[in-house]
């Protein structure tokens, strides 16, 4: 698994991934989740991590399984233990 350091960048990509692919720019999210600017610009930015319930929330507006945004050695894991 990440270190923690390594996570909250993985993270992020997947967000990024998922929004691109569902043509979602960041404003848009950002308003989606009813999050200030500087909220989702520290997130986003590595600088504070996203909490599990921001995860879910995030999950949500983009249709999507918070698991779907975690990094894929996270991912594989969970599949494992099922």
């Amino acid at each position: 698994m990440k270190n923690k350091q390594a996570v909250q960048p993985a993270v992020v990509r997947k967000i990024e991934n998922h929004m691109a692919a569902k043509g979602i720019k960041r404003a848009e999210l950002k308003e989606a989740l009813g999050w200030s600017y500087e909220r989702f610009r520290k997130r986003m930015e590595c600088k504070i991590p996203f909490d599990v319930d921001e995860l879910w929330i995030i999950a949500s507006a983009l249709r999507t399984s918070p698991l779907d945004l975690m990094p894929d050695d996270v991912a594989e894991t969970h599949a494992h233990a099922a």
